[in-house]
């Protein structure tokens, strides 16, 4: 499962929760994903090349159609 982030364009709220894929997401928000912003966490990879050891990680944007 996949984490989600849904901000609701038309009523201004927030939904943050796991499910499968974006649509599925919004679904469970009760929303139409047309109406939605969506961000999906992504993992941290390590990469020793970097002075953290770790490279990317957090929110991506999530078009309506992935």
């Amino acid at each position: 499962m996949k984490l989600y982030r849904i901000w609701n364009r038309i009523t201004k709220e927030f939904w943050e929760g796991e499910a499968e894929s974006a649509q599925q997401a919004c679904q469970n928000a009760g929303w139409l994903i047309g109406d939605c912003w969506i961000r999906e966490k992504t993992p941290r990879v390590p990469d020793p090349r970097t002075d953290s050891g770790f490279r990317g990680g957090g929110w991506k944007e999530v078009k309506a159609n992935d």
